[in-house]
């Protein structure tokens, strides 16, 4: 209808005598933002939705919106790592839902795991198909493809090395037919696939060489560099006529092939990705988190690193680091801010450039720890800057709300035209936000895009029950840990 939408995770929500079974709700976009007039609360076995809720399934911790059969109306693709498939434990399953004139629908609604006839690989305990979903259209053919991180796959005696299993759009939906399965060392993949590494932790799909075909950049936060244990790296795989292909395929680390930083230990490199086309040059480029970054003696404060696309792929050429109080970057690092823990792109202020959201979800607020906070860097020709960047927090920092102990404001983050005025707004996650004396009950909180920057004009914050968002709000819920 013209108005973006929002998906909301709510993985720990209990349904009926199942605990951590999970939920997702759909709140609307209208003229006013967003609302939960007509909002959805979506789980399994609940309106046909495929499979019956279960303990621990976890349905809602990823999510990732395309088109998959491209119809014109968005798709939602949800990730239940810890399905079990049979006896199988913590297997992990998507569930696949369609768009209509009416909303989402579980009408014609897919289940896939790796169980599933065709799709690569096999259902191992512990494997969590479905903890990452990105979305590209990889072989531009006008449909929407899913990619699916299975980080903690074993491969021979790697145990938790991952990969990454894709699936291709089609009219008749998404289809097992000509998927794929990535992992590192396998044929021509960059590195090697080592125990723990968790390959396929986050997803992000974009354009990086503007070549009309969606790229895939695939986070690894626990690899290893040489004796450096949890360095972190990302793999980038390249798009074409033939699927994602490992021709020309890229692995970055920090302090390696001119990417600003010193691989260090426990860095998680990788553990959050955004791409966006910063600079406005037609090729999309690529936000990379390492959260528990070291800033000079500061342990753990957080820093971002940016590669910039270029017609030849991503590159290190004027490749960015940024972190709080460095280079005007609004706040300072602190022991335990984990700056960058979640990231998003969008263009704010609609001046052709696309900005970046990132989350310091340990940022305390005065004496009030863990509250959390989110910066936010504008794009201009001379790539981001942090000229003009915000800080938002609960209370006196422009978000509904009080900043409060453990809220961990910013933990996820999502982009979308909500109120269809052409700006992008945002919409962050506080997944622990006490509601009404209801502990880790969980909120979101809205940012609107206008012509000079996001705004705190017509903030909205929306919580479970009285909140707005269908169902009730309940302890340890944790809506709003993640978002699509």
């Amino acid at each position: 209808d013209g108005f973006a939408d929002l998906a909301v995770g709510v993985p720990r929500e209990g349904v009926g005598s199942n605990e951590l079974a999970g939920a997702v709700n759909i709140l609307d976009g209208s003229a006013n933002g967003l609302t939960g007039v007509g909002s959805q609360l979506l789980f399994q076995g609940g309106g046909g939705v495929s499979d019956a809720a279960e303990p621990f399934d976890f349905f809602g911790n990823a999510l990732a919106a395309g088109d998959f059969n491209n119809d014109g109306f968005i798709d939602l693709a949800i990730g239940v790592p810890g399905e079990d498939l049979g006896t199988i434990a913590d297997a992990g399953a998507v569930n696949v839902l369609y768009g209509s004139a009416n909303g989402l629908s579980a009408s014609g609604g897919q289940f896939f795991s790796q169980n599933t006839p065709g799709v690569s690989g096999g259902a191992e305990t512990e494997d969590g198909f479905g903890s990452a979903l990105g979305v590209g259209d990889f072989d531009n053919d006008g449909f929407a493809d899913l990619a699916i991180g299975v980080p903690s796959e074993g491969l021979a005696t790697a145990a938790r090395a991952g990969a990454v299993n894709v699936l291709y759009g089609s009219a008749a939906r998404l289809t097992a037919t000509g998927n794929q399965q990535f992992f590192q060392g396998n044929s021509g993949v960059g590195g090697i696939a080592e125990p723990g590494d968790g390959f396929g932790f986050v997803l992000t799909g974009g354009g990086f060489n503007n070549d009309n075909f969606s790229d895939l950049a695939i986070g690894v936060p626990f690899e290893d560099v040489g004796t450096v244990v949890d360095a972190g790296g990302i793999n980038v795989l390249y798009g074409s006529a033939a699927n994602l292909t490992t021709t020309g395929n890229q692995q970055w680390l920090q302090g390696s092939g001119g990417v600003i930083g010193v691989a260090e230990e426990s860095d998680f490199f990788g553990s959050a990705l955004a791409a966006g086309d910063f600079n406005n040059n037609g090729a999309v480029d690529l936000a990379i988190s390492a959260p528990f970054e070291d800033v000079g003696s500061v342990l753990d404060a957080g820093a971002i690193n940016v590669l910039y696309g270029s017609a030849a792929r991503l590159t290190a050429t004027g490749n960015q680091q940024f972190f709080q109080g460095s280079g005007g970057v609004i706040g300072v690092a602190e022991d335990g801010d984990t700056f960058g823990f979640a990231l998003a792109s969008g263009d704010f202020n609609n001046n052709g450039f696309d900005d970046l959201a990132i989350g310091a979800i340990s940022e305390d607020i005065g004496t009030i720890a863990d509250a959390g906070a989110v910066n936010v860097l504008y794009g201009s020709t001379a790539r981001l800057t942090a000229a003009g960047d915000q800080q938002f927090f609960q209370g006196s920092g422009g978000l509904v709300g009080v900043a409060e102990e453990g809220d961990f404001v910013g933990a996820a983050l999502s982009t979308g035209d909500y109120n269809n005025d052409t700006f992008t707004d945002l919409a962050i996650g506080a997944p622990f936000e006490d509601v009404t004396g209801v502990l880790d009950a969980g909120a979101i909180n809205i940012l609107y895009g206008s012509a000079s920057a996001l705004t705190t004009t017509g903030a909205q914050q929306f919580f479970q029950g009285s909140g707005g968002a269908a169902g009730a709000r309940e302890e340890g819920d944790a809506f709003g840990s993640s978002l699509a």
